[in-house]
């Protein structure tokens, strides 16, 4: 059970590094995103707090933040939870 979980755990961060990647860091020049999402003016207060230029818009912001800190609170509190 023990490399079941190592292994789960190990899939989900490389899809995150992945998707993150591609997601953050990758732009084509069609306005696209690595992820092929695509890309609007980011409002002022994106803009301020995160420092991005661009974004998808705020259904994919918020989709991008619950996948990844609720597979991370999953993963805490239920995967890693010693009974």
């Amino acid at each position: 059970m023990h490399k079941i979980k190592k292994l789960s755990t190990v899939v989900y961060a490389i899809s995150i590094f992945i998707g993150g990647f591609l997601a953050y860091f990758v732009r084509s020049s069609d306005g696209t995103d690595g992820l092929g999402r695509q890309l609007y003016d980011s409002p002022g207060l994106m803009k301020a707090v995160w420092g991005e230029e661009y974004w998808a818009g705020f259904a994919w912001f918020a989709f991008d933040m619950i996948y990844f800190w609720g597979g991370i609170l999953f993963f805490v509190y239920v995967v890693w939870r010693d009974k």
